[in-house]
């Protein structure tokens, strides 16, 4: 998920920290039982019903996961084409540009799944509650055996948090991506567009395998990816005609998937992004995006991967804490203030140990990473 720094786009680091606070919002908002509301984040924006129920409503409708995530595909399908212009297509440099991967990506997730064995070889019993929600519930649900932890270790099963199967996601495209890389080289933006639309076509039929999903997003890291081909486009657009337009298209993004289903909301979630990056990093100085270039939301997206990775762990182990220490707590009564207190705290947390990682763990697994990629690519 990083860059070059000759080639950083400060606005998009900004996105990345504000997007990691999304998913540390969505699933801070999913940990309680909603009254009378199996889905409320899939009800009518417009129906009202009570004043905490809209509000949980809300908070779940901006907090939207899901779109964060086809994002940050979309990102690393931007992040990876300037990668890849420095790599040689033979076999040891194609090999170092996949070692740099997993070097730059492993070890914030073996922090993970070392800590979250610990944790469950320590006293842990998953335990349900009556004011935990169905997907609260789902978690931890499994012995930590040693074949598990293996299991878990190489993305066999998914099972530590509620982001660690777009890691393996990730690392499938990074794979993938030297051929849609070759490609993209040979092809013009239109040709790109139809192989994206091709590709969108596959994500429905061949790609859609029973239990495993993985291929069916490989197009948001193509379109990410032809995204720089559109810079003119995304220059010439008067900067009004952006202001009056983005707020419809991120309300379209944020809503389609809840009105919808998570592929073809996926679908739509990537066409705005496509724009909304686009517009972000190649478009005129718009005002309405200039909140992404401040000192908090660049911090954010600093340690944005480590807290993408953390912060689920953190949600989980208070939400624990708090539903075993305080089971008289009215939970139903007050699910919005609930929720947004273990937003606060578990994001305060998970914030502080993100940042440790970011500094003596991810740090070095970059500078590690550099290291034996140019040792590999050396002839």
């Amino acid at each position: 998920m990083g860059e070059n720094k000759n080639t950083r786009i400060t606005k998009l680091d900004g996105l990345r920290g504000l997007l990691s606070l999304i998913v540390c919002l969505n699933h801070s908002f999913m940990v309680l039982v909603i009254p009378a509301f199996a889905n409320i984040w899939n009800q009518n924006l417009l129906e009202y019903h009570d004043l905490q129920s809209k509000l949980q409503q809300l908070f779940m409708f901006f907090g939207n996961g899901g779109a964060a995530v086809t994002l940050f595909f979309l990102l690393s399908g931007l992040v990876l084409g300037p990668s890849l212009s420095k790599v040689k297509f033979n076999f040891r440099g194609l090999l170092s540009f996949i070692v740099k991967r997993i070097i730059r990506l492993y070890p914030v997730y073996i922090f993970l799944i070392v800590i979250t064995a610990i944790y469950m070889k320590t006293g842990f019993t998953h335990q349900t509650f009556p004011a935990s929600s169905a997907w609260f519930n789902w978690w931890m649900n499994f012995q930590m055996t040693f074949k598990e932890f293996i299991l878990n270790l190489f993305f066999i099963h998914t099972y530590l948090g509620g982001v660690t199967w777009t890691l393996r996601v990730i690392l499938i495209a990074s794979i993938i991506f030297p051929l849609f890389y070759r490609i993209n080289t040979q092809t013009s933006k239109w040709v790109d567009l139809l192989i994206t639309l091709v590709l969108i076509y596959l994500s429905f039929t061949v790609l859609d395998l029973p239990g495993f999903r993985d291929l069916r997003y490989l197009y948001m890291f193509y379109l990410g990816q032809i995204i720089p081909k559109f810079k003119g486009f995304f220059a010439k657009v008067p900067n009004w005609t952006v202001c009056l337009l983005l707020p419809a298209i991120i309300y379209l993004m944020f809503g389609f998937r809840y009105a919808t289903d998570e592929y073809l909301g996926g679908l739509i979630e990537s066409v705005v992004s496509f724009f909304l990056i686009g517009f972000a990093a190649f478009g005129p100085q718009i005002t309405l995006l200039n909140f992404l270039d401040g000192k908090l939301l660049k911090f954010f997206g600093q340690i944005s991967y480590s807290l993408y990775l953390i912060h689920f762990s953190v949600l989980y182990s208070l939400s624990r804490i708090v539903f075993i220490r305080l089971p008289q707590l009215p939970y139903a009564d007050y699910y919005l203030l609930i929720h947004l207190v273990l937003f606060i705290v578990s994001t305060i947390i998970a914030v502080g140990i993100a940042f440790l990682v970011y500094r003596f763990i991810e740090l070095p697994s970059q500078v590690l990473s550099r290291k034996i990629g140019d040792k590999i690519s050396q002839e």
